[in-house]
């Protein structure tokens, strides 16, 4: 009986739309408005999300498929328009306001491991004693072999003040490092580097341009300046953009 609930959903969401259609034209009839229709399309729309619920062959989430059906409605607009989902927003927000409330590792997966590979000094796991090139083996006692870094980050990010266990494998070391790390607010600095070439020229990276762009710049600029800067070279390779009052 389970091959059948395909034909079966398929035929009531083609059921749900004529009904929905001739409605719609019922409705739609006189003098009614274009905003007094509406209403009847949304209940279309509620009613399709509801069979998918209850009648789809595998268990789905109704966050998903509505977020789905707005990217799908948004890309028949025009190439501009797009929709973010709360999480690729909050992603989104945090890369701009250049902070994050976490342990301040940054960390990629290496042959299936989550791997850190570089720290911001100062930050919660620096003063902990996390090492670049340890092995995140464990969050919360939970084994984080074969998870994604989006995954880890999730686990590893959370409110000021809070927790989290970390398990480490580091070379050398036969035994899990064990560290109870508070989370702490970070800072993602905009400019990866700032330096004199030679007695004029300055050389400065900007890998962001994120809310606190311009008074980083600025104060990069002006630690230049006094080193007898004359021409500056700006590197912007990988910068992704970012908020377009910062660009200009």
């Amino acid at each position: 009986m389970k091959p059948m609930r395909p034909v079966r959903f398929v035929l009531a969401v083609a059921s749900v739309l004529v009904v929905s259609a001739i409605a719609g034209s019922l409705f739609g009839r006189g003098t009614a408005s274009t905003q007094e229709r509406l209403p009847d399309r949304y209940r279309a729309f509620t009613a399709a999300v509801r069979l998918v619920e209850t009648n789809y062959v595998e268990k789905t989430e109704s966050d998903r498929v509505v977020y789905s059906a707005i990217s799908g409605m948004l890309q028949t607009l025009d190439p501009h328009s797009s929709f973010l989902d709360p999480r690729t927003y909050g992603q989104m927000r945090e890369r701009q306001q250049g902070r994050y409330y976490g342990l301040g590792i940054t960390i990629q997966v290496i042959d299936g491991d989550i791997t850190a590979v570089s720290l911001f000094e100062g930050s919660p796991a620096y003063k902990k004693g996390v090492r670049r090139g340890d092995v995140i083996a464990k969050i919360d006692g939970e084994d984080a072999k074969g998870w994604t870094s989006e995954q880890a980050a999730r686990r590893l990010r959370g409110p000021k003040g809070t927790t989290v266990r970390v398990s480490l494998r580091r070379r050398g070391y036969d035994q899990l490092i064990e560290l109870d790390v508070a989370r702490d607010e970070i800072n993602i600095p905009t400019i990866a580097a700032a330096a004199m070439i030679d007695g004029t020229t300055a050389y400065i990276r900007l890998q962001d341009f994120a809310e606190q762009t311009g008074n980083d710049l600025s104060v990069a600029l002006k630690a230049l300046s006094a080193k007898g800067m004359r021409r500056l070279l700006s590197d912007l390779r990988g910068n992704p953009g970012g908020l377009l009052d910062k660009t200009i």
